[in-house]
This record gives C-alpha cells, sequence and structure tokens, in this order.
C-alpha cells in the first residue's frame, strides 16, 4: 500500500525521522548529536527579567516584617562562603513557604529565583518578579535565562525538589540546577554552585536557621560534560544533595561543633529582638 501512495511513503519517513531526531535529545540531554539543539528546534518563551529597585526595596522591608513577626530568632551560617561578585547557583532544601524568605534575608546578592508558576499568579505574579522570581516553565528558556543573569554576575536560586514538602524528608533532586552550572561551565561562564540548607524550631520560640555551605567543585563534572551530559548531570545533582543532607544534618542539632568552630553566627536584629522580650519579661 505505501508504494502506490508516495504521500505516505514521506510521511512515514518524517515520522521515523522524527522519532530519531527526538530519541538522540532525551539520550544526549541538551544537545542533538546531529549539530542543532532543542532550544533551535523548537522555540522556547523568552523570560524577562524584571528586578528593579523600587520594588525589591519594598518586599525586602515586607519580608523582614513577616520574618520579625513569626520568628524568634532568625540565624544565618557560612554566609563568607557566598562569593560576593560574580555569579553563582544556590541549591537548598525545600521545606517551608519561608524558604524564599529566608533565603532573601541571608543571601544579600541579586539573584534569580526559580519558583513553580503556580505561585507566580495573581498578586505574586506581579509582585516576585520584582526580586527575581520567574517561572519554572519548561516551555521556557530557563537555561538561557539564568545564563543572561551570570552574565550580568547576579546569582540563581533553585529549590531542586520541586516544590514545598512539609514531611521532614529530603526528596530527590530534579536535575535543572545541575544542567543550568554546566551548561554555564561549557560556556565559559566561570559559576560557583553553593549549597544550602533551612530548618526551623516550631515552638516557643519560633527559631529559623540557614547555613551554607563551601562551593561544590565543578571541574572534574565540567571537563566530562560534552561527552556524557545527561550522567554528568545526575551525577552532579546526586553530589549536590549529598551536601545539602550534609548541611541539614550539621544544622539540625544544635549546639553543633563543627558550626561553632567554622561558621559565624549573624548577630543581627533577631538576637536583638531576643533581649528586649527578655527586658520586658523582667519587667
Amino acid at each position: 500500500m505505501l508504494g502506490q501512495n508516495p504521500f505516505a511513503i514521506a510521511e512515514a519517513v518524517t515520522w521515523i525521522c522524527k522519532a530519531i531526531v527526538f530519541t538522540e535529545y532525551w539520550r544526549r540531554g541538551d544537545s542533538f548529536r546531529f549539530g542543532f539543539s532543542m532550544r533551535e528546534f523548537r522555540k522556547l518563551k523568552k523570560l524577562v527579567d524584571r528586578k528593579n529597585w523600587f520594588g525589591a526595596l519594598f518586599l525586602w522591608i515586607v519580608n523582614e516584617i513577616v520574618l520579625r513577626f513569626k520568628f524568634r530568632r532568625v540565624e544565618v551560617y557560612g554566609r563568607n562562603n557566598i562569593p560576593k561578585t560574580g555569579p553563582f547557583i544556590l541549591v537548598s532544601n525545600h521545606s517551608s513557604r519561608f524558604d524564599g524568605l529566608m533565603v532573601l534575608r541571608a543571601l544579600r546578592r541579586r539573584a534569580n529565583y526559580m519558583v513553580s508558576p503556580a505561585e507566580l499568579k495573581g498578586y505574586q505574579g506581579v509582585t516576585l518578579p520584582w526580586v527575581g522570581a520567574f517561572p519554572a516553565d519548561p516551555k521556557s528558556d530557563l537555561i538561557g535565562f539564568a545564563e543572561d543573569g551570570f552574565r550580568k554576575g547576579d546569582g540563581l536560586v533553585v529549590f531542586p525538589e520541586g516544590t514545598v514538602f512539609y514531611d521532614g524528608v529530603l526528596h530527590p533532586f530534579k536535575l535543572g540546577a545541575a544542567k543550568a552550572a554546566l551548561s554555564a561551565q561549557s560556556k565559559g561562564i566561570e559559576v560557583k554552585v553553593i549549597p544550602a540548607s533551612i530548618m526551623y524550631e516550631w515552638g516557643k520560640p519560633n527559631v529559623a536557621r540557614i547555613i551554607f555551605g563551601e562551593p561544590v567543585d565543578l571541574e572534574s563534572y565540567a571537563g566530562r560534560y560534552e561527552a556524557q551530559a545527561p550522567e554528568v548531570a545526575r551525577n552532579l545533582t546526586e553530589s549536590l544533595y549529598r551536601e545539602v543532607a550534609a548541611l541539614r544534618s550539621e544544622i539540625s542539632g544544635m549546639p553543633n561543633a563543627c558550626l561553632e568552630s567554622r561558621c559565624k553566627i549573624n548577630r543581627s536584629w533577631s538576637l536583638e529582638f531576643e533581649k528586649i522580650v527578655r527586658l520586658e519579661q523582667a519587667a
């Protein structure tokens, strides 16, 4: 039947070629063996950087008020591991709706925040982009947007579990953060990847803690990325998972000898607020 219908033969050949192309895409991850990228094959939506100083100042004030109201004490460890200049990727666990607020307060650097598209609706969809929030929409050019930010010296904040988990378990990481780091490295953009962990003690009083770990060495991964992209991205993701899990273990119990010897507590308004409360109680 195909031999009698040249259009049917052409359609069959077209579908076979499509199957080969997409099979190669999934095998390689970001690139095809045939020399063109998925970004070129399928037009991705371009994301716009909507950060601005006025909106960021407004949200920083709101953020500070919320954290002061909710927590008696906010403790920050290892801020010296955050580079003062240059691009970086921050990878953290995601166990509370307060995680983004904690990172925003502790980071003190311009950054783009990858968030679920569901979180950017209504009022949040208007205001959160002011501090760098953008949707993790697979139909958008996420890698390109991140690299544009890196070239400006901005950071990228990713919660690679993909959503908030309230069960206290560190869930498997998605590959996005690793792919962004390795893609940038392959294009000559030096990016530091910083693991972090956030935890909370709910009770009287509420206490929030965040710790930044030392940058992860990308040298061994970057050298193999071109030839083994999917495997290397998975390996780096697993390494980041272990780093975040280790930080989570360190910060979960206080006092912690490692933290006391290697990290310095950020003595900010939280401890001053605690002193005020003590004075009020004494009175």
